[in-house]
Order: C-alpha cells, then structure tokens, then sequence
C-alpha cells in the first residue's frame, strides 16, 4: 500500500538535553492527511500526540521521575493495516517495553509510562531505572477500546559519555500472559 501526504507538526521542547533529560517539558503533536491525489492508495488521517514530562523529586537529587503519554488516533477512511498505530510502533521503537514490537495493533492507540530513574553509585557511571506502562488499542470493528495491557519493568544505567550524559540503556519488562523481553537501547527510551 502507499500512504502519501502532508504533515502538520507542532513541537514544544524545553528539556536541556534529550538524550537525558533531569527536568523539563516536551509536546509533539503531528496532524497528517493522506490523500489519493498525493499518490495514496486511499483518503485517511493520523493525529499523534507523544508528550513527556520530566521532574526531580528533590531539589537535592538528582533522581528523576519521567512520565510519557504517546497517543495515535486514525480516522476518515481505511487505515493500511502496517500503517495502524502499534506496540513498539514509535519513532525509536520504544513504546510497550514487556511486548514484542507490533504485538498489538488497531486504529487508535492510547499509551502511557512513568519511569524513576536513580543513581546507583555517586559518580554516575552506574544507574537504574524500575518503570511501568500501560497500552490500550481499538477493538475492531467497533472502534471501541476494551482491553488494557500493562507491563513492569527495571534496568541498569551504563554511562557511556559524561559530557552528553548518554547512558546504555538495559531494561527487562513483563507484561500479561507470559510475554516479556529484554531491551537494549542508546540514551533514555524516552
């Protein structure tokens, strides 16, 4: 299939560093029509909305408490089917730690994730995280969200760059009916 079209993007970020952030804000909310006359096979619309919010607990901490909500809705026509909105479906694969990517699928999307993330030693070569999430998609054909799949999770911190504060990120989750996984990633998953 083809999905051609036009995005409209509205991005707010006040984090200092995204690969790590200690506090601050980050919207992005995009709005993309695809059209048959842009060369789609078919007229439909996304909206996604990915906003995180990140807190220090204490002033006298440097733990942080991140939370990310990444919400996709499609309407206006026939969604391709690999187009739907997904588990892992995000730009860096990252929603749905404790699934396998694409494990849930629909037209709609909700998600959301808190994660504390703590030092385990004082010079923060070594730190940990523990995090939970939920998902939820809609059912087909009623287009209704009816199910809600959560998920736990914790990992280690390996810096690998003081100056960036980049991390090597190795987290275990478990979600519901036996799935789980481990995750490797370079900078915070979110």
């Amino acid at each position: 299939t083809i999905s051609s079209g036009i995005t409209l993007n509205f991005l707010y970020d006040n984090r200092l560093n995204s690969i790590n952030p200690e506090g601050g804000f980050f919207a992005n909310i995009i709005i993309r029509p695809n059209f048959i006359y842009l060369g789609s096979d078919e007229n439909w619309q996304t909206i996604l909305m990915d906003i995180r919010k990140y807190f220090r607990p204490s002033s006298k901490s440097k733990n942080v408490l991140a939370f990310w909500t990444y919400n996709t809705l499609t309407f206006g026509g026939n969604t391709p089917y690999f187009d739907l909105p997904n588990t892992g479906g995000d730009e860096f694969s990252n929603t749905g730690r404790g699934y396998i990517q694409s494990r849930f699928r629909g037209r709609n999307m909700f998600y959301v994730e808190a994660e504390y993330r703590f030092k385990i030693i004082p010079n923060d070569f070594l730190g940990g995280v523990v995090f939970t999430n939920a998902q939820s998609f809609s059912e087909w054909p009623e287009n209704t969200f009816q199910k809600i799949y959560p998920a736990v999770g914790a990992g280690i911190r390996i810096k690998m760059n003081k100056h960036s504060r980049t991390n090597a990120a190795i987290d275990y989750a478990f979600g519901l009916d036996g799935n789980q996984g481990l995750f490797v990633n370079l900078g915070e998953c979110f």
